[in-house]
């Protein structure tokens, strides 16, 4: 109990720190060890023995040290939430999860109920959340320092691994056309919990969005992580019964795929395309439209493009055109097929293109459905699925969720975090890049882990 009771109030010091400084990226170098000194009435810190400038200074008050609530864990690789509808404060750092409550003396560590001395409190002249500092053992790693005759505190803390080694299996089920950056990212997440001695295992099953979803309410398989190319397909089939939130988070194109063995590969342009493809000797492919999105939002495409060429009959020109044999369930297994010369062309996502080395035809912005300014022209088409449910054209947008039956929902919502923490590079290498975060139905509906990731 003592020891539990210790990681909390080294939590809670850190939590409480004010500086203007960034220190998240400790976490993705995998290291949060390091040392905060601070100086009662200082508006400067110092982190690892350089100064860090202070928003407010630590006070002391009827013999407390007293430090204003602020998101400075993050100086020893930390993160803190803080939700204003039910005043609640939670910290993950390594592997410990603590909830606070704005004048509540029961805080939560790691799932237990522990008594405080003091209930946090906001400040009514600052309106600042101020939380006691106390002097904490060293059973946690932490070396705290007081110095009574300069009035400064030092922390010092040297992250420890577990003493016995924790192993868990992380189920995530996503679009075929993410697989790429999801195992930079989860390579990295790995190895940063490996240092902690967790062996994370990553089990991952690649799908068509459509199928992918149906694996969890048809077939009743359970993931922790859902990470599909249509955000669309969460709300539609997974909510309210299987999850009861979703993020925005990432973006694509359209484009028209192809070789340098393609057939009239020296011919084909953005404005001609539709003209190439109708060539008898020509094989081009697309996804299943009832299993992945790629192949839904082509078929919206050829309609879009039936409009923007002003050519009557060219949506129906290009569906009797393909081979049956060349719509396949996920629109990366199309990339096989081009590099085996077994076809001249396949739509695909710019991302597909840019991941697998191919030359690949741009659409206008009209076509490409990758322009969220042109929503209200996209929507001119439509389509209707096998199972009845009905896709309108619009902007591509990349979604997740976790499910509520998550075998390991405390790691996939670190695992979330992680993504959307540090997952901005590797999407965009990826031709994949990140948009603003949108959460649905609220932000504060999200688990406070995954909220973490998306607020600044």
């Amino acid at each position: 109990m003592k020891k539990v009771t210790n990681v909390l109030l080294l939590l809670v010091f850190l939590l409480t720190v004010s500086f203007n400084f960034s220190f998240g990226s400790k976490v993705a170098l995998g290291d949060s060890s390091g040392v905060v000194e601070l100086s009662i009435g200082k508006n400067v810190a110092s982190l690892n023995f350089k100064p860090v400038p202070l928003e407010s200074k630590p006070i002391i008050q009827n013999g407390r040290t007293l430090v204003p609530l602020r998101f400075v864990s993050e100086a020893f690789g930390g993160y803190v939430d803080y939700n204003p509808n039910d005043k609640t404060i939670t910290l993950v750092f390594d592997l410990h999860t603590i909830i606070l409550k704005i004048g509540s003396k029961v805080a939560i560590v790691d799932g237990k109920e522990l008594p405080l001395d003091v209930a946090p409190f906001i400040e009514k002249q600052s309106g600042r959340t101020l939380v006691p500092v106390r002097f904490i053992s060293e059973s946690i790693g932490a070396n705290v320092e007081w110095n009574p005759s300069n009035r400064t505190i030092k922390i010092i803390y040297q992250q420890k691994p577990l003493a016995n080694k924790k192993s868990l299996i992380l189920k995530v089920i996503h679009a075929g056309s993410l697989t790429q950056p999801l195992r930079t990212l989860e390579n990295n997440f790995k190895n940063y919990y490996a240092k902690l001695n967790v062996d994370i295992t990553f089990e991952d099953f690649s799908a068509g969005s459509v199928d992918a979803v149906k694996q969890i309410t048809e077939l009743k398989k359970e993931y922790d992580v859902v990470a599909l190319a249509d955000f669309f397909l969460i709300p539609q089939y997974l909510i309210p019964k299987y999850t009861d939130w979703y993020i925005v988070f990432a973006t694509n194109k359209l484009v028209l795929c192809y070789t340098d063995k393609s057939k009239y590969a020296n011919e084909i342009n953005s404005n001609n395309w539709h003209e190439i493809l109708l060539r008898k000797d020509v094989d081009f492919g697309y996804a299943e439209p009832n299993s992945d999105p790629c192949g839904y939002r082509t078929l919206l495409m050829f309609q879009l493009a039936e409009q923007y060429y002003k050519k009557p009959q060219l949506y129906q020109s290009l569906l009797n055109a393909t081979k049956p044999k060349n719509i396949r369930p996920k629109s990366v297994e199309l990339v096989a097929l081009l590099q085996a010369n077994e076809l001249d062309y396949a739509f695909e996502y710019e991302s597909v293109a840019v991941q697998n080395n191919l030359k690949y035809i741009s659409f206008p912005d009209e076509l490409n459905l990758g322009n969220p300014d042109l929503t209200d022209w996209y929507e001119k088409a439509s389509l209707t699925l096998k199972d009845g449910t009905v896709v309108k054209g619009a902007p591509i947008l990349y979604g997740l969720t976790i499910p509520n039956n998550a075998p390991e929902k405390e790691f996939a919502q670190r695992f979330v975090l992680y993504l959307l923490k540090y997952g901005k590079s590797v999407f965009e290498k990826s031709g994949q890049p990140f948009v603003p975060f949108k959460a649905y139905p609220d932000i504060y509906k999200l688990p406070a882990p995954v909220r973490m990731g998306i607020m600044k």
